[in-house]
C-alpha cells in the first residue's frame, strides 16, 4: 500500500487528507488492511477532519468479493462512511473510494466518467467540515469535467 497524508490549513480549519494506493496487479493481504488499519488509528486522534481517498482496487461493489467484504468491515469498525456509488473504472467497478469518519459531514462527492482523464473516475468532494457545521459563507462549484 502507497500512502500520503497531508495536513492542510483552512479559512474553515483544518484538514487531514489520507491518499491510498494498493496496486491492482496484487492481491488484497492481510498487510493492506493491517496497515490500513493503523493508519487510520493514526489520523482518528486529531480533532478535525479526516478525508481519506484513493484506489484502493477492491470491488466494493460486489457482496460476495472476501476483499469487498473485509474492507467494509473495517470501514464499519473505524465509524467510517463510503461514500463513492457507481462505478470508477471503465470496467464498471467500484474501486476508486471516498471515506470519512462519521463525526464529519460532507456535502456531495460525484465521480466524473471514466475514461476522461484515466480509466479511472475523477472523484470530486464538496464541504468537509465537523458534524457542528462548516463556516458561514462557504461557496462550492461543480466542474463539468467531460467538457473540461
Amino acid at each position: 500500500m502507497k500512502l500520503i497524508a497531508v495536513h492542510i490549513t483552512t479559512s474553515s480549519g483544518p484538514v487531514i487528507l489520507l491518499n491510498i494506493y494498493r496496486p491492482g496487479s496484487e492481491r488484497p493481504t492481510s498487510l493492506f488492511f493491517d496497515e490500513l488499519s493503523a493508519a487510520l488509528e493514526s489520523v482518528m486522534i486529531n480533532a478535525c477532519p479526516v478525508l481519506v481517498g484513493g484506489d484502493f482496487n477492491i470491488h466494493v461493489q460486489d457482496d460476495k468479493d472476501p476483499h469487498a467484504r473485509r474492507l467494509n468491515q473495517l470501514i464499519k469498525s473505524f465509524d467510517m462512511m463510503q461514500h463513492v456509488h457507481g462505478p470508477t473504472h471503465r470496467a464498471g467497478q467500484t474501486l476508486d473510494l471516498v471515506l470519512k469518519f462519521s463525526a464529519c459531514q460532507l456535502q456531495s462527492v460525484t465521480a466524473a466518467p471514466p475514461g476522461v482523464i484515466s480509466d479511472h473516475s475523477l472523484v470530486d468532494c464538496l464541504k468537509l467540515c465537523q458534524s457542528d457545521g462548516c463556516a458561514a459563507g462557504e461557496k462550492s462549484t461543480a466542474v463539468d469535467y467531460v467538457a473540461y
